[in-house]
């Protein structure tokens, strides 16, 4: 059997009907293109907002989005398996479709009411959703560093019947892409989602994301300055159930990016040694794509790709099944399962990106070909919610039969 990438390949069990087969066709050629291009944007940080928008008027945002609003109302297994492709055409992009898939999944969970359904139309229609949850870990002239990842510095003022939004947000990735903006806020009457228009005055979104990898997903800050909210565009966000869902369908995310970017180093490596004609004194061929030792490093980087794609299938699997019964243990099995994939990708990305090299020799940092931003983009994926957290709620369960709650982490200390 001849397969098409180096890629051990595994099958996935969501269902695909009609709607959502048309969306994942027409995704096809641009993450074809998408991925030829990866290595040239990367080194030139050519703007992804075109390929952004091809995308999302090819459907991505909208495969889970209820067919009856326009989307293809996809499962989530069909989901991840479409951001693992584009994860690894450039893993860029699937991080800047995060926001809006979360928020997506949010308000599928939500009552029909007339702005929610609104909202899903519009994303039915193609529009984007971009976040602005985190604040950022520095402090500020007038304003101390914060001791939580969300804070109350961002609020609401009620003046009569209007409502103003004042705040600044950090990690607002894909935001600058995006045609409205859901902005977490933390008031006196518990956690809202509040949504403003990405044009609203008062909106500024500045492209100041300075890290290492991910470096074209605008993941910087976002102003809002007496943003005036329209009616019903505030959302209460305060179940605990709600919050323990979506933090595991946001980090299921992030874990297919990491098997993306996975699958992406076996293929870049499987061509990098056919092309190596030079070996080494001590090596025990002299070929290196017929060196047994070399040969053994693309297995186990191979052997990593399976194993990551395999957790976030099997984890894709929990979250449709919970989603059908909709019960405490089946919500329990989604977050211990979305919890041990990221440990489970995170020590897998981390060590496999590293290793490549191993396998590729010197000639393989050359910048034109790109090759470092594997690790790169894996290490600052895993950094976003560090998996040592996760592994420590994990061993709760096992030992004392407790979950942490993440809302914990959310809710400032008095």
């Amino acid at each position: 059997m001849t397969a098409t990438n180096n890629e051990i390949v595994t099958t996935t069990e969501g269902f695909i009907g009609d709607a959502s087969t048309r969306i994942v066709s027409a995704l096809d050629p641009l993450i074809a293109q998408i991925h030829v291009d990866a290595p040239d944007r990367e080194r030139t940080s050519r703007s992804p907002e075109p390929d952004v928008r091809a995308l999302a008027t090819a459907g991505l945002g909208r495969l889970r989005v209820p067919v009856e609003f326009g989307g293809g109302g996809a499962s989530i297994a069909t989901l991840t398996e479409q951001l693992i492709r584009l994860a690894s055409a450039d893993s860029n992009f699937v991080q800047i479709f995060r926001g809006h898939l979360g928020f997506v999944e949010f308000l599928i969970g939500l009552p029909s009411g007339s702005v929610r359904d609104d909202l899903l139309r519009a994303a039915g229609r193609g529009e984007l959703f971009g976040p602005a949850a985190s604040v950022s870990a520095t402090g500020t002239a007038d304003r101390p560093a914060p001791t939580t990842i969300i804070d109350s510095s961002t609020a609401l003022d009620r003046e009569g019947d209007r409502v103003f939004l004042s705040g600044t947000k950090f990690y607002t990735t894909g935001s600058l892409y995006s045609d409205w903006i859901n902005v977490l806020v933390i008031g006196d009457d518990g956690i809202s989602e509040v949504v403003v228009s990405r044009d609203d005055p008062g909106v500024t979104v500045v492209d100041d994301w300075n890290g290492f990898g991910q470096r074209l997903t605008a993941s910087g800050t976002t102003y809002f300055e007496r943003v005036e909210v329209r009616e019903g565009h505030i959302f209460d966000r305060s179940s605990a159930d709600v919050a323990e869902y979506l933090n595991s369908f946001y980090q299921l995310v992030h874990s297919s990016t990491q098997a993306g970017i996975l699958r992406r180093a076996v293929d870049d490596l499987g061509e990098t040694v056919r092309g190596r004609r030079r070996t080494y004194p001590l090596a025990t061929s002299d070929s290196p794509r017929h060196d047994p030792q070399v040969l053994q490093t693309v297995g186990e980087v191979g052997t990593a790709a399976f194993a990551a794609r395999t957790a976030v299938e099997s984890t894709a699997r929990a979250f449709d099944a919970h989603n059908h019964a909709h019960t405490d243990s089946s919500l329990q099995a989604v977050v211990l399962g979305s919890a041990a994939t990221q440990v489970l990708n995170t020590r897998l990305a981390g060590e496999a990106t590293w290793r490549l090299f191993d396998a590729a020799s010197a000639t393989a940092t050359d910048l034109d070909l790109g090759l470092d931003r594997h690790w790169r983009n894996a290490r600052t994926i895993s950094s976003h919610n560090p998996a040592i957290y996760k592994a420590r709620s994990i061993g709760e369960y096992i030992v004392n039969g407790e979950i942490p709650s993440s809302l914990g982490s959310v809710i400032p200390k008095a």
